[in-house]
C-alpha cells in the first residue's frame, strides 16, 4: 500500500524542518522540491525570472517521478492549491491518484510570521530572493494562505509560529498513516 505525507503552508512556514523531523522520526523516504531544483540551479545556472519558472517545472517532473517511486514518503514542496487559479507552486493535482493513504500535515503560521522568515532565511541563490519585490510578496503570501491545507487526504494542523512537540506530531502522523488511522 503507497502511502504519503505531504506537508503543506505557505513559504517559510515551517514546512522542511516539520517534514525532516517527520520522515526521520518515522523512517519514511524524504523528498524536498527544493532539492531537485537546487541541482538544477547547480548544473545550468539561473539567468533570468523566467529560466528559474522553466527549471521549477522541471523539477517538478523530477520532484513527482521520484516520490511515485516511493511506498512510504514524506514530500514537502509550495504546493499549487488544488483549488482556485493559481499557477504558482508544486502540482498538487496527481498526489490523490498516486497514493492509497494519504497525510495532509498543514503547517500553519501568519502571513506576516511567513514573511519575516522569508527575508531572514538564506536559500541557494539561484531562488532570486534578494531580487523579490517585497510588496509583491506580502501581497502573495496573503493570497496564498487562504488556500491552505490544500485538503487531501486526512489533515493534520500544526502551528509553527509557537514551539510545536515534534514527538506529538510525529505520533498522529503515524496514527495518520495507519489502517483505519
Amino acid at each position: 500500500m503507497k502511502r504519503a505525507v505531504i506537508v503543506t503552508g505557505l513559504p517559510a512556514s515551517g514546512k522542511t524542518t516539520i517534514a525532516r523531523e517527520i520522515a526521520q522520526r518515522l523512517g519514511l523516504e524524504f523528498f524536498d522540491k527544493d532539492d531537485f531544483l537546487e541541482d538544477l540551479y547547480e548544473r545550468e545556472g539561473v539567468s533570468s525570472w523566467d529560466h528559474r519558472k522553466k527549471l521549477s517545472r522541471l523539477s517538478d517532473i523530477a520532484f513527482q517521478e521520484a516520490a511515485a517511486k516511493s511506498d512510504s514518503a514524506v514530500l514537502v514542496s509550495h504546493w499549487r492549491p488544488i483549488r482556485g487559479n493559481v499557477e504558482s507552486g508544486t502540482p498538487s493535482d496527481w498526489l490523490l491518484g498516486e497514493y492509497e493513504t494519504l497525510v495532509e500535515v498543514c503547517c500553519l503560521c501568519s502571513p506576516e510570521e511567513a514573511l519575516r522568515r522569508f527575508l531572514s532565511r538564506t536559500r541557494h541563490p539561484g531562488h532570486l530572493d534578494k531580487q523579490r519585490d517585497i510588496k509583491e510578496l506580502t501581497e502573495r503570501l496573503a493570497s496564498w494562505s487562504k488556500f491552505f491545507p490544500l485538503r487531501v487526504g486526512r489533515l493534520l494542523e500544526v502551528r509553527t509560529d509557537t514551539e510545536v512537540n515534534l514527538e506529538v506530531l510525529a505520533e498522529g502522523v503515524r496514527t495518520a498513516l495507519s489502517p483505519g488511522g
